[in-house]
């Protein structure tokens, strides 16, 4: 089932003007606001819909479509919360939405553009990609069947989250307390961004994630480096020595038992992954990489292994705060991309032994004047998140049934992906026995979290088209 080009504008006006209103997940306000909006526009559409309350005054949406008759039940599941913006890097402001052929192209309203030209526009707003457009889609496909008077196969179900940017704190308490009303038979993860070949995509799996800090001491304070060079210990040194004893020269971790839990990638898995299309020479070229840190393996096979990256760090003074010390606290920031079998808690504790077989002191707190004097050497490692990661097989009912969807609109022209390289809390669904598979549904440079973000209209036209064909197939 196709939409037309002038239906499709009526969508999209609903779309930007759903992204339209702010929704910084650090200010409840903004984002009951959302959920208001979007549950006015579900009932409109015949959803059966309430607001979940959380502790954070941060709402999550529920709706629920009951087909009489039917035997097998969805839940679609999304978010439309969005992080902070930086107004003076957008080319226009992210919560004005606007349409264009390219992020500095000439903005127009969108009746001035003929409808067999829409599909060629972007439109550019902050979470107009991550993930606003997903909801919309879903919705606008109950909005189309309704008006061709076609009754879905399935009973279908909506949960949209309000606090996915920070972890969804409250989503597993909330699938607890309403336990009966989450009842699925598999889940839809309704975000993200599609293969970078630009095909429709599956995705079997998502990683988990483990975030901590290691912050490391080698004195009180820092020390003028003429007069005490070579004296005091420099933090920023030791720290860096700890970290390259973390990889070996061709970027495999050297915490022993880092990989040990890591669920083996089945045949049929690595058949897929060959499948795939090739886009890694492309990505050298678009981002100036001149060979990748673990060489030899495809961007796919990859994905589908842990990763240790450290995504910063602090020591000392640079630029115009600049300054001759030596620096006697230096800090990183980890993240760790789980995949499959491995514990976050586990790989948290192997980096505790690891840090401690490298001869450093580890500490709970802050270290005193006197523990510096005493132990020398202080590291203390304070973890941030860490979830596991999720995964459904190939061979599975739930995932034919949603791979056959997708080739009934698009025929074999697909990407399936076991694992995908994102973190999403998903095993939360898992745990209570439900399977989950995702269908990103936004182009690969969408610019999410960062200024620009945008949103291709024939990616969000081919979204519709998906749902319609997940609901009917």
């Amino acid at each position: 089932m196709m939409i037309n080009n002038t239906n499709l504008k009526q969508y999209i006006k609903e779309l930007m003007d759903f992204t339209s209103i702010p929704n910084n997940v650090y200010d409840p306000n903004q984002i009951r606001n959302n959920a208001e909006f979007l549950k006015s526009i579900m009932e409109r559409k015949g959803i059966t819909t309430e607001l979940l309350e959380t502790p954070t005054n941060r709402p999550l949406v529920f709706g629920e479509l009951i087909t009489p008759g039917a035997e097998q039940t969805i839940l679609i599941y999304s978010h439309f919360d969005g992080v902070p913006v930086e107004e003076e890097s957008w080319n226009s402001p992210p919560y004005k939405p606007v349409l264009r052929k390219s992020l500095d192209g000439e903005s127009l309203n969108i009746e001035d553009i003929p409808s067999n030209d829409i599909q060629n526009y972007r439109i550019i707003g902050r979470s107009i990609a991550d993930s606003k457009n997903s909801i919309i889609a879903s919705l606008v496909a109950i909005d189309i069947l309704r008006q061709e008077n076609i009754f879905p196969k399935i009973n279908i179900k909506f949960l949209f989250d309000s606090e996915e940017e920070v972890e969804s704190p409250s989503l597993k308490e909330l699938l607890s307390l309403h336990e009966d009303k989450m009842k699925a038979d598999l889940v839809i993860s309704a975000s993200g961004e599609t293969h970078q070949s630009g095909l429709p995509t599956i995705e079997l799996g998502f990683r988990g994630i483990l975030q901590f800090n290691i912050s490391v001491y080698t004195g009180a304070v820092d020390l003028h480096s003429g007069h005490f060079g070579n004296f005091l210990p420099n933090a920023a040194f030791h720290l860096s020595t700890l970290i390259s004893s973390m990889k070996d020269e061709k970027g495999k971790v050297s915490i022993i038992g880092f990989y040990d839990d890591v669920t083996p990638m089945t045949a049929i898995e690595k058949k897929i992954i060959k499948e795939i299309p090739q886009i890694e020479n492309d990505i050298r070229g678009m981002f100036g990489i001149k060979k990748p840190e673990m060489d030899g393996l495809s961007l796919q096979e990859l994905i589908n292994l842990p990763t240790l990256n450290v995504r910063g760090l602090s020591g000392g003074y640079v630029a115009e705060s600049g300054r001759n010390i030596i620096p006697s606290q230096s800090t990183a920031e980890f993240d760790v991309r789980l995949v499959k079998g491995m514990d976050p808690d586990i790989i948290l504790h192997l980096v505790k032994v690891h840090i401690l077989e490298q001869g450093w002191t580890l500490m709970e707190e802050n270290p005193t004047l006197e523990d510096l004097q005493a132990l020398g050497k202080i590291a203390v490692v304070e973890q941030k998140a860490g979830f596991p990661a999720t995964k459904t097989s190939y061979d599975s009912k739930e995932a034919q049934y949603v791979i056959n969807a997708v080739k009934k609109v698009f025929g074999n022209d697909i990407v399936i992906m076991p694992t995908e390289g994102g973190s999403l809390p998903l095993y939360i669904f898992e745990n209570i026995n439900i399977p989950v598979i995702g269908l990103p549904t936004s182009n690969f440079d969408c610019n999410q979290h960062t200024h620009n973000e945008n949103l291709r209209v024939d990616f969000f036209k081919r979204a519709v088209e998906t749902f319609l064909s997940l609901y009917t197939c």
